[in-house]
């Protein structure tokens, strides 16, 4: 039993640290450290993504030294528990706003996330950090309820267009920059 609540307490600690990460080294942080370069590519662009090489080796550090660490105030066995349930949500993050980004929704819960994710993108960088959550921002004060998000049309989403206009689907959640800001 505690190898199992070991592994959720992972689990929850890895939505934490997605947000405290994504907001104080993604953008509160001022000058430069080894997660906002990357951040800030993805902002610029909306489908950058750090190469898998650079996430599989801070996961790599981050898990090698935290094991190290929870090993020295209790068994192996749970705080390896604990490193696969970080790790692992550290991967459904991964998979989760990469299709964000790049595939249709599978279901509501994911369209309201994704509002979230891209309020904060296209509207307002300080607030909405959480991708796999909303709880840490409501816990913060840094949550915004999103109605409908307006994508910069020189930011296209393709799974959310239909020729050059929104799928009537995703048309309640989602619009497109006005016409004339597309001009200029």
């Amino acid at each position: 039993m505690t190898i199992i609540f070991s592994f959720l307490i992972g689990v929850a600690f890895w939505t934490f640290m997605e947000y405290v990460l994504h907001r104080f080294l993604g953008h509160v942080h001022k000058g430069k450290n080894f997660f906002k370069e990357e951040h800030l590519q993805h902002h610029a662009k909306a489908n950058y993504f750090a190469p898998a090489y650079k996430k599989a080796m801070a996961g790599l550090a981050a898990s090698s030294i935290l094991v190290a660490m929870l090993s020295l105030v209790m068994p192996f066995q749970v705080a390896l528990a604990f490193i696969l349930g970080f790790m692992g949500m550290y991967g459904v993050y991964e998979m989760v706003h990469y299709r964000f980004h790049t595939k249709d929704p599978i279901a509501m819960p994911f369209i309201i996330l994704r509002k979230h994710h891209f309020y904060h993108h296209f509207h307002n960088p300080k607030t909405n950090h959480g991708v796999t959550t909303r709880f840490w921002d409501r816990v913060f004060g840094t949550f915004v309820r999103v109605e409908k998000v307006t994508v910069p049309s020189r930011m296209p989403l393709q799974w959310l267009l239909d020729g050059d206009d929104i799928k009537p689907a995703y048309a309640r959640h989602f619009q497109l920059s006005s016409r004339q800001e597309r001009k200029g």
